[in-house]
């Protein structure tokens, strides 16, 4: 496959799902100013009243600081990350992507299941609890997961690809529902 062919692929792709913003690359500190500087201008100018813009970039922001927490910063080609942000009739849908070390996945997952199951009454009452406990190595960790989950209204998604023996590829979605 051709270079042009791929980005035709990704062009059509990007269409089809409406995608307002994409981005692949290192998420230093300056890409993340723009990212998060030009998302949120678009939201403000595609949101005017609702309050919705305001909700979708705090779940944006969360994301992105759940990549740079999860990510496994090796070398050029593994500390690339991804992030997808696209809008429905119905609902926004954010994607954020990352290389992880496999050995951490374990941990991360018993995370991303525990929120999975539980209710929004539930989530809210782990998000306090662990605010209010003593900080800790463990107990502290995916309170940003938590807060995704509570603020999209939704279950997260997720999915983690093997890339090699070392590390895999961290996805997680979440979807913003548009209520009207």
């Amino acid at each position: 496959m051709t270079y042009i062919s791929a980005a035709f692929e990704a062009h059509q792709l990007m269409s089809e799902k409406r995608s307002l913003m994409s981005f692949t690359g290192h998420f230093d500190h300056l890409a993340i100013t723009l990212l998060l500087t030009n998302i949120k201008s678009k939201l403000s100018a595609i949101e005017i009243t609702t309050g919705m813009d305001k909700r979708v970039y705090s779940v944006l922001v969360e994301c992105i600081e759940n990549v740079c927490k999860h990510s496994f910063h090796g070398n050029e080609k593994e500390n690339i990350a991804t992030l997808l942000l696209s809008k429905s009739e119905t609902k926004y849908t954010i994607v954020t992507g990352n290389h992880i070390m496999n050995d951490e996945i374990p941990a991360l997952k018993e995370k991303l299941e525990t929120v999975a199951k539980l209710s929004p009454v539930e989530l809210k009452q782990m998000y306090r609890v662990q605010i209010l406990s003593k900080p800790t190595n463990d107990n502290n960790a995916g309170l940003g997961i938590i807060d995704i989950a509570i603020k999209s209204g939704n279950k997260i998604k997720y999915e983690f690809k093997k890339l090699t023996k070392n590390t895999s590829f961290y996805l997680l979605q979440t979807e913003i529902s548009i209520k009207k």
